[in-house]
């Protein structure tokens, strides 16, 4: 039966048993109903089976899942044994109280049975099935106890304490972390049980970590041997390639990129005009390499994004055309895809044309170099381009102001720099400066984004777009009523809420002691910004229609807008794939993103633990970030890094004020709350669990 004739059966399914009245539907008579064929019934049957829409009950019945109070939904666990059921179709979490899972494990897709009462304002419930199992293998180390039994210890805690191991597994080293393909998943009365496939290095080392989490959440570090047969096919471009190139290697292109960046996706150009600027904004043409259909473009479909981690990055594509080939590396003519803006004083952006090009970057600079050059120390660059960067950083400037003017939201949240010896030992963590040469960048990028979005839409050219919708309801009123508790007021307690009136928030915060409470709290506040094939706003740019565009190397969904690009250039938007399709590669770039930067915070937070395991026992001087229930949250001067401070580790008893986000003492005028200056000690560290807990100093 093929798959269109399996999913019309389906629905027909589906369909009958949504008309009935009945919980239960005998499965002859339903057969009988539906008059298809006895094997084609059962292929459509199993399938809703197995997604979840339908469940099969006792004496050889079915029903569907929400009559019996059933919930499908996929497991998120914590690292201390609590669990929460997802709802594929959104809503509220539902809690699972230690005991509930049965056989189900973290990220497992189930059917959950839901009770008619909540427990601490979560609906609770218990698992019914599992639909779909969330991991193959995991991550750990091999044990051995006194009588020289040995066993696996999962290295992520959500996956349990514990495995068994196959006869075949006994000789993996126990000083080192493997990877472990799980043979038997458990059940109530026995653990999972799993063989060693892999060796992922010593133990308690940044690069173990790295591989453990790209195991445990199944990004390829490595390409196969096809995907790199291919890429090494591609030669340099020649002048054949050139052909039908808008020929932009007279412009002073520059690549601006972190100083250690291997791949350049974007180059940039500017002239003076009478009225504003000329800025050319080139991207590397990923397309004219990674072809649909290839196991190349496969490859990077299935990855979605690259991957960064300190020290190391596991590219989308093979290096040879991620660092070579496709990176617009100086004084190479590379092949591009170019947005030719023209920009007014007030930054107001009056046309915008595209074109395949062809570009020879004159400089690939830095970050820090570009920023020197702006405060007048240019060392020894070409006089020409320390006056293109001048120019860029005026038209940056007023790029900036009109976005602002917009009510667009600009959160400064640092982000950590990792100092790695050479051997890959954490030696510091500090915040990276954002500096004036970061936001020339930022800007020239949205402005590139914001206008090939616009074209796509006007032509009707199917094609992505990223998406950043307004805060629900409730999250925008509990924001307002956190905001109005520490001094700053909404208007009408968040009811339509419009990136204006958060700006506003921002800018009322800058420079006091709660500047970065209120950036976290506005930024958790807000929806995730995702894929979609459907135009619609993004909040937080406050643009009515905006796309990835400038980073195909590093981001699948960029590859697909150039493509999209391409076609409506040439007149050829029908050879696009349809709207259905692309809506399906959004979903799957959006969790393929969301799942970089899991793998990525993992990393961070582990690099952070390894980094103060050296450090037990040591005082050091803090700021409070964050303040909840059972503790709070503080950041080290000396080290960009967090740890937890529990209420137990304090000398008298603190309750919790909500309202104000602060824990009070029944000691008069002692209060806990965001930016409070206090000196901690490093109590202990836990690799496993990713937990660096602090005590105050004055209790130790």
């Amino acid at each position: 039966m093929t798959e269109a004739a399996n999913e019309s059966v389906q629905q027909r399914i589906l369909a009958r048993l949504r008309r009935g009245r009945k919980k239960h539907h005998d499965l002859d008579e339903l057969a009988a109903k539906i008059d298809r064929g006895p094997e084609q019934f059962e292929q459509a049957l199993d399938a809703l089976i197995a997604s979840g829409d339908v469940v099969r009950t006792r004496n050889d019945k079915v029903a569907l899942p929400e009559r019996l109070g059933l919930v499908a939904g996929r497991i998120s666990a914590g690292r201390r044994g609590r669990a929460v059921v997802v709802p594929d179709q959104g809503g509220p979490p539902i809690s699972l109280a230690r005991g509930e899972l049965s056989s189900a494990m973290h990220r497992d897709r189930v059917l959950v049975e839901v009770a008619p009462y909540t427990r601490h304002g979560l609906r609770s419930g218990k698992v019914h099935s599992v639909l779909e199992r969330g991991y193959k293998t995991m991550s750990g180390t091999v044990v051995a106890s006194s009588d020289g039994t040995r066993f696996f210890v999962p290295r992520d805690p959500r996956f349990g304490t514990i495995a068994t191991l196959v006869d075949d597994s006994r000789d993996a080293q126990t000083d080192h972390v493997v990877e472990a393909e799980i043979v038997e998943y458990p059940t109530t009365y026995r653990p999972v049980s799993v063989r060693v496939t892999r060796d992922l290095g010593l133990a308690d080392r940044l690069p173990t970590e790295i591989e453990t989490v790209c195991a445990t959440l199944g990004i390829d570090t490595e390409f196969s041997h096809a995907v790199e047969r291919e890429a090494g096919r591609w030669a340099q471009p020649t002048q054949a390639d050139f052909e039908g190139r808008l020929d932009l290697r007279n412009q002073i292109s520059v690549t601006i990129d972190p100083a250690d960046a291997r791949d350049h996706d974007d180059a940039v150009s500017i002239r003076k005009t009478k009225s504003g600027w000329r800025l050319i904004v080139s991207i590397a043409d990923v397309s004219h390499y990674v072809r649909p259909g290839t196991a190349i473009d496969d490859e990077a479909f299935e990855r979605g994004t690259s991957t960064y981690f300190p020290g190391r990055c596991v590219p989308m594509l093979p290096e040879s055309l991620s660092a070579d080939l496709a990176s617009l590396r100086p004084d190479l003519d590379r092949l591009s895809f170019s947005a030719t803006l023209d920009i007014a004083d007030d930054g107001t952006v009056r046309d915008a044309t595209f074109a395949r090009s062809v570009i020879r970057s004159r400089a690939g600079l830095s970050y820090e170099r570009v920023q020197a050059a702006l405060d007048g120390q240019p060392d020894d660059l070409d006089g020409r381009i320390v006056a293109a960067l001048r120019e860029m950083h005026h038209c940056a400037k007023s790029l900036t102001t009109r976005r602002m003017a917009r009510g667009a939201i600009d959160l400064d949240l640092p982000e950590a720099r990792f100092v790695l010896s050479e051997d890959g030992r954490v030696e510091d963590i500090q915040p990276r400066r954002r500096l004036t040469a970061h936001r020339v960048i930022e800007e020239f990028m949205l402005a590139a984004n914001e206008a090939v979005a616009c074209f796509l839409n006007r032509t009707d050219t199917p094609a992505l777009y990223r998406i950043h919708e307004s805060p629900d309801p409730e999250s925008a009123f509990s924001l307002a009523s956190r905001l109005r508790s520490i001094g700053i007021r909404i208007d009408r307690d968040g009811a339509d809420l419009t990136p204006a009136i958060l700006q506003q928030a921002v800018r009322d915060a800058a420079g006091t002691q709660k500047e970065r409470l209120i950036n976290t709290m506005i930024l958790r506040s807000m929806q995730k910004a995702r894929y979609s094939a459907y135009k619609d706003i993004h909040f937080g740019l406050a643009s009515p229609c905006y796309t990835h565009f400038t980073s195909p190397i590093r981001r699948y969904p960029d590859l697909v807008v150039h493509r999209a690009l391409g076609a409506a250039i040439d007149g050829q938007v029908d050879r696009l794939p349809p709207v259905s399709r692309l809506e399906f590669v959004a979903g799957h770039c959006s969790s393929r993103e969301r799942r970089a930067m899991e793998a990525e915070r993992d990393v961070a937070r582990a690099a952070a633990i390894l980094l103060m395991s050296e450090h037990i026992g040591e005082r050091f001087a803090g700021t409070v970030v964050g303040v909840e229930r059972y503790g709070f949250r503080v950041e080290l001067d000396r080290f960009f890094v967090e740890g937890f401070v529990h209420v137990g580790k304090l000398p008298e008893f603190y309750s919790f004020v909500s309202e104000r986000l602060e824990l009070q003492s029944t000691v008069p005028d002692r209060v806990i709350y965001v930016g409070l200056r206090l000196t901690v000690v490093v109590v202990s560290t836990d690799l496993g669990e990713r937990r660096l807990d602090f005590a105050p100093s004055d209790t130790q």
